[in-house]
């Protein structure tokens, strides 16, 4: 071989060595650029979901804030309810006794229907709050439960102890009655 063909040699290799240099060095470059961009982008993600996160605890802190305040409507509504039933009965007791009698049929399937409703409330909101927060809502459920049955059988029994006030205003009636027939 002679001197050219020796020095193309070199100098074809000096190139394919620059052109390889190049290439990896471009490659490396972008391998660079590319793992910064997936960087990023995983901490764009992450940073979202954590927002997404947050939004949502904060939307399920304030539903369980919404689901205690109508829990205390309800139970507010249903203290109401009970005095009310309370007083129509007292004043029922003032009536005559067939009207009381009338009254007092009327005034308990209102009372039942109201402590119904107010319990189909509370059942309603009790299944809510079951999607957004189990637990809250398990603690809701035994205080709407316990108000309501302890609303029931305070309904009941005023109901009962109306029915007995009656009866026996209508036998005192009647052994008035007899007592006058029987003086006359």
């Amino acid at each position: 071989m002679d001197q050219q063909q020796k020095q193309n040699i070199n100098q074809a290799s000096e190139q394919l060595t620059d052109s390889a240099r190049q290439s990896f060095q471009t490659l490396a470059d972008r391998t660079v650029a590319l793992q910064e961009s997936n960087m990023r982008l995983t901490q764009s993600f992450f940073q979202n979901f954590m927002e997404q996160l947050q939004n949502q605890t904060q939307g399920n802190r304030d539903a369980a804030q919404n689901l205690q305040d109508q829990r205390q409507k309800q139970q507010d509504a249903l203290e109401t309810i009970s005095n009310e039933a309370t007083s129509a009965y007292s004043e029922f007791f003032n009536s005559t006794l067939s009207f009381y009698q009338e009254t007092l049929n009327t005034a308990t399937q209102v009372a039942q229907q109201n402590t119904q409703n107010a319990t189909r409330m509370a059942q309603e909101g009790s299944q809510a709050a079951s999607e957004v927060m189990q637990n809250s809502v398990q603690a809701s459920n035994q205080a709407a439960q316990q108000t309501t049955e302890a609303a029931n059988q305070a309904t009941q029994q005023n109901a009962e102890t109306g029915k007995q006030a009656a009866q026996q205003n209508a036998e005192n009636g009647k052994q008035a009655k007899s007592g006058s027939r029987s003086s006359s």
